[in-house]
């Protein structure tokens, strides 16, 4: 529904940040390719990517959200990029709270890691300021390629509770607060603490 339609430009400060599926879809893959994925593995990230945005979708519906974007072929931290370059805002991320697919970190330290998401990360490096923490496979993992990856919403924190149980209800695979919008600097548009 069109008077439904929500954008990736309009994100405030003081937005909360929550994320509708686990990152990880393209390193996942690219283990498949190369025959080092278990059948857990493959049933795992078959069920994440057929599993439908329509949930979220409904979840957001049932309250107030400023914008949205999904995350697909330009990873996660591309997608924020891009709403915050629209938005005029700026973006934290908790690293420690983005939810990986199980295997996801294993799998990138023995660098199984695709063409696009290494493209990524040179592309978008240059507006992330990374904690020194931030591993580079854990940067990669960030801007993982995603194929039907989940949605990014930002929501006030006013709302993001009803948000998250809006979520729960829909049986949406994550409903996690990833991070927070802030206002604009200069220097960078994402930070990763």
């Amino acid at each position: 529904k069109k008077n439904k339609l929500v954008k990736n430009n309009n994100a405030k400060i003081g937005d909360e940040l929550i994320l509708t599926k686990p990152i990880g879809t393209g390193i996942i893959s690219t283990a498949i390719k190369r025959g080092v994925a278990s059948k857990n593995d493959i049933d795992n990230v078959t069920n994440i990517m057929t599993d439908l945005n329509q949930k979220g979708a409904n979840a957001m519906n049932k309250v107030e959200v400023n914008a949205c974007t999904d995350i697909t072929g330009y990873g996660l931290l591309g997608h924020i990029k891009e709403m915050c370059e629209f938005s005029d805002v700026n973006a934290i991320l908790d690293f420690d709270a983005i939810p990986f697919i199980d295997n996801v970190l294993e799998f990138a330290e023995q660098g199984i890691i695709p063409g696009g998401s290494k493209r990524n990360l040179d592309c978008f490096q240059s507006h992330v300021k990374f904690d020194d923490k931030i591993k580079e496979t854990e940067q990669l993992m960030l801007a993982d390629a995603q194929t039907s990856g989940g949605l990014l919403i930002s929501v006030s924190p006013e709302n993001s509770k009803k948000l998250i149980e809006e979520l729960k209800k829909e049986k949406c695979l994550i409903n996690k607060k990833i991070g927070k919008i802030v206002a604009k600097e200069i220097s960078h548009l994402i930070q990763v603490k």
